[in-house]
């Protein structure tokens, strides 16, 4: 039975975002599952809670002519990896632990938040147009990936990119990719593999460098640094 791998967009993009790399993903021999979530109408725990959990644990219970997945893995750009790194770790109810060989590939997390939320959380009209995720992902202490701790529960690598095509350069202090910050996206311990390459946030999963890479780790467990 193929591994299977649930795909997570990021905030205010659909399951469309992810399609290419399901593709690939297909190619390669993995089972990708697209999950197209209300990323801007809930929270990160009611994403855990409500999307996230149901999903992985009937992969894990089997049924309906399916027999019950050795382990499941996880493609996540942006938000989507928060939801995915809280759901790992425990920090909401989500039933099943997840099997030990399970992989995630996050593209751009905001694992330390993200400098671009904590400007426009506040700015009509984005907090009503992107939903109450955008006030959760905030650089301060008390935001949901900064109070999450070290990733856990997972094999998880990130990539971050580098792109600054979107108009927010001057709100960071170092390399980012026009959304979230290198130093951002690497933040957590617990990484078992960090890269970084060219593509900006809002293209990065489209990137074939970055597909090449995400089925490397999910085989390997480790980037193709060579």
């Amino acid at each position: 039975m193929p591994d299977p791998v649930l795909l997570l967009h990021g905030l205010g993009r659909t399951g469309l975002s992810m399609m290419p790399l399901a593709r690939a993903l297909r190619r390669a021999g993995f089972s990708p599952h697209v999950v197209d979530y209300p990323s801007r109408r809930r929270t990160v725990q009611a994403l855990v809670e409500i999307v996230l959990a149901p999903r992985v644990n009937a992969l894990l219970a089997g049924g309906a002519g399916r027999e019950p997945a050795a382990r499941v893995h996880f493609v996540t750009h942006s938000l989507g990896g928060v939801v995915v790194r809280a759901f790992a770790a425990g920090r909401y109810d989500r039933g099943r632990p997840l099997p030990e060989g399970s992989r995630a590939v996050m593209l751009a997390p905001p694992h330390g938040g993200s400098e671009v939320a904590d400007a426009l959380r506040a700015r009509r009209p984005f907090p009503s147009v992107l939903g109450p995720a955008l006030g959760q992902l905030g650089t301060d202490a008390a935001s949901v990936p900064n109070a999450l701790g070290d990733v856990r529960g997972i094999e998880a690598g990130v990539i971050a990119g580098t792109g600054t095509r979107l108009p927010f350069g001057r709100l960071f202090a170092g390399p980012h990719d026009g959304l979230v910050s290198v130093a951002s996206a690497h933040a957590p311990g617990g990484l078992a593999d960090a890269i970084v390459l060219p593509p900006s946030h809002s293209t990065i999963m489209w990137s074939s460098e970055v597909i090449r890479q995400t089925v490397q780790f999910l085989r390997a467990g480790r980037f193709d640094l060579a």
